[in-house]
């Protein structure tokens, strides 16, 4: 949620920055000096923006690792991204018009630039990826960037038409030299310093002891007395002593099975739950998977053994790996599989609570084998939206595994088998298992077992549930992700029923009526006034804005897809980005070359009517590679981002060619590309935060495709109804 709140600030702050430019574009001149005083300007906002961001949490009153409400990651996002995305957009406008101007007029500036920053775009994530983000420290990357703006800058200022030719290639030389010194300084320990200072600042309140960078986030290490956490990206990851955790964790899944002997731990084994796996005497095989291979090292580096407690038992191996992608390769059997990941508050954690990941989980388990995992609940009252998430966790598993019991309390365990054979909810009988197997155990026994399953709490539990009805969670259809953002929003706002409300007004036959509605809104206006070039730009306005959101919906669905399909790989992500990235240039140069030979009108409605076809195509696609068996999978996973690249050629392709449209009818061709440019972003944050709250939870992934098809299609009808034929039309 919080990424999503970033991103859509981002690309609105960003749309609108690029849109203004019509505003302030007679006190700014379309010269490669102003050119070069906005990339100055990015260059110092770059780092201010990763220290303000450090800054915040302080300044607003929050304390290191707390999570927060909606208002505060708005107003954080804001504050410490909005600076730097409105000058980013205003740039693109100001580098349409210098182009333009430079060129005589003779180009299609805005589709060059759109095609030039896609591929920036592109090179930037797979070098922070691949090479910066495991090599160097945030401040060294910030900073890198205002070295980089300093000496385009630079360039800029040299290349111009005002510098002598004989003395640019010594000037050149010397900026390249800056850079390349620069550059050393950065990626060099005071850096390193700088960045480990802004963090000690930012958790001094919880008493910081290190950080680690690793390609998965940042690693935070903490701890004021006896009490030692470990923190990844700002959400607790591990503490100790919490030893009624680790007990509750291992123990209520384990006393479940008659002699677990081979374990399977996925995620949360810092803070003793490894030990407490090691205490059931025929344990022999220990498997732990770990997502970040930095977690481990930094929770030793920082605390010694305290967190890190059975780790070095010879029983025990350590897999450091997507759990998902660990599940779907692994072979031999085992007795008992706890799930240690936090709850699906994200769409990334939703993959380990769905249908699809208990089955993998079922064809690797024995047969009297359990699965265990656990989320939150309340002690003693559950209300509707609790009882809402609950519910759907519990249809989900009763969906996959036939014996399904529920242990009541704060976090509520459910524990599933194909057999059931030692299923119970009886106290006094897993608390004679205890004293059989000789457990030393500080909470997990008679008085804790009698209170936790009281007969109350346990009707209170099953009363609260039966009844409502619920979807099965699944990978393409993430329904306890959306209930779980529900109790977030009840969690600080008090009032989720606009989230309750949703799925009743999400509905595919409430995406036809809009989309008619939408037919009526834009083509009839056009029709009315004869086709005027206010209403055509309006028309294309629109069509550039939808196109943008649908592009957007289109890449998270394949980046969810794919993450539920395969894991979370993160390189592989990361080319999954680069490459609707890349797909995006490629279909900007093209679209530029056609639109240079005359292509308009009619090619741009052609196009609208592909792009309405694409997220049929691509459901299609994603429902048949989410069936294959695993074997059958090696080979799509290198596919994958072609696909992507396909999805994002068609609306490359349309931007230069609604650039010609447009300018037409408008002389300021910056001012048309930047509002062209902050409609593409405005658009793609609505997708953005349309997709990720309500589409994909609500209708699921092929409800989303089926919904962007025919909005899509919508506006393929107003295009062809308000310019084509048109006098302008060229084919």
């Amino acid at each position: 949620m919080s990424f999503g709140i970033a991103m859509t600030v981002w690309l609105v702050t960003g749309g609108i920055g690029s849109a203004a430019y019509g505003l302030v574009s007679r006190k700014i001149a379309p010269t490669r000096t102003n050119l070069a005083a906005g990339l100055m300007v990015l260059g110092v906002l770059a780092p201010s923006a990763l220290f303000a961001t450090r800054a915040l949490r302080g300044a607003m009153g929050l304390t290191a690792g707390e999570v927060s409400g909606f208002a505060p990651l708005v107003v954080a996002s804001l504050v410490s991204l909005a600076p730097f995305t409105i000058v980013a957009g205003l740039m693109f406008a100001l580098s349409t018009s210098v182009v333009h101007r430079e060129s005589g007029g003779g180009r299609i500036a805005a589709g060059e630039v759109y095609l030039v920053e896609a591929i920036g775009a592109a090179a930037a994530g797979l070098i922070v990826s691949f090479v910066l983000l495991p090599r160097a420290c945030p401040v060294s990357i910030a900073l890198l960037v205002t070295v980089l703006s300093s000496c385009v800058s630079l360039w800029l200022l040299l290349s111009s038409p005002s510098v002598s030719a004989r003395g640019r290639p010594v000037r050149m030389l010397t900026a390249g030299v800056i850079l390349a010194v620069a550059s050393a300084v950065l990626l060099s320990p005071a850096a390193v310093r700088l960045d480990d200072a802004s963090v000690g600042a930012q958790w001094r309140d919880v008493g910081f002891v290190s950080q680690t960078n690793s390609i998965y986030g940042r690693i935070v290490a903490a701890g004021i007395g006896s009490q030692k956490s470990i923190y990844e990206s700002g959400v607790l990851a591990a503490s100790a002593p919490d030893r009624l955790s680790a007990e509750e964790t291992v123990h209520l899944p384990m006393l479940l099975h008659p002699a677990p002997s081979r374990v399977l731990l996925l995620g949360g084994g810092l803070g003793g739950a490894v030990a407490e796996i090691l205490k059931h005497p025929d344990v022999t095989v220990v498997d732990y998977v770990e997502l970040d291979p930095e977690l481990i090292p930094a929770a030793r580096r920082a605390f010694g053994e305290t967190m890190t407690d059975g780790l070095a038992d010879p029983r025990v191996d350590v897999h450091f790996a997507d759990a998902r992608f660990f599940v779907k390769r692994a072979r031999t059997p085992y007795d008992v599989v706890v799930v240690g990941i936090p709850d699906p508050t994200t769409a990334q954690l939703n993959r380990f609570y769905t249908a699809e990941f208990q089955q993998e989980v079922n064809d690797i388990l024995s047969d009297d084998g359990v699965l265990g995992f656990s989320v939150r609940s309340a002690e003693n009252y559950i209300g509707a939206e609790l009882a809402a998430f609950l519910a759907c966790l519990r249809a989900t598993t009763e969906s996959v595994f036939p014996a399904v019991v529920m242990y009541p309390g704060d976090p509520c365990h459910i524990m599933a088998s194909r057999s059931g054979a030692a299923f119970t909810r009886d106290a006094r009988v897993l608390g004679e298992r205890v004293r059989e197997r000789g457990l030393d155990v500080a909470y997990v026994r008679d008085y804790y077992l009698s209170d936790r399953l009281s007969a109350e709490r346990v009707a209170h539990l099953d009363s609260a549930l039966d009844g409502v009805q619920s979807r099965v969670n699944t990978d393409l259809s993430p329904a306890a992700y959306y209930l779980s953002m529900v109790l977030w929003n009840r969690q600080f706002s008090g009032a989720p029923r606009v989230l309750l409300a949703a799925p009743g007004l999400v509905t595919e036959r409430n995406v036809v009526l809009l989309s008619i509605a939408l037919i009526g809104l834009l083509a009839v206006p056009s029709l009315r006034r004869r086709r005027s070039d206010r209403s055509r730009s309006r028309v294309v306005m629109a069509a550039v804005f939808l196109v943008g959101a649908t592009e957007m919906s289109l890449e998270l669905t394949a980046l969810l897809a794919f993450q539920s399909i395969y894991g979370y790989v993160y390189h592989q992500l990361a080319l999954i980005v680069a490459a609707f990235m890349a797909g995006l240039a490629l279909g900007g140069w093209l679209g530029t070359k056609a639109a240079a030979r005359g292509a308009a009108a009619r090619s741009f409605v052609t196009l609208q009517l592909f792009i309405a076809a694409v997220p049929l195509a691509l459901g299609a696609t994603l429902v048949r590679i989410a069936a294959l068996p695993p074997e059958g999978l090696r080979a799509w996973a290198a596919l994958f981002p072609l696909i992507v690249v396909g999805a994002a050629l068609l609306a490359g392709l349309q931007f230069p060619l609604a650039a010609k449209l447009v300018s037409r009818e408008r002389p300021d061709v910056g001012a048309v590309g930047g509002r062209l440019y902050g409609a593409d972003l405005l658009g793609a944050a609505v997708g953005a935060a349309a997709t990720t709250i309500f589409l994909l939870p609500i209708l699921g992934t092929l409800g989303t495709m089926r919904a962007l098809a025919i909005v899509n299609a919508a506006v393929f009808v107003s295009l062809a109804l308000s310019l084509v034929p048109c006098r302008h039309a060229r084919t």
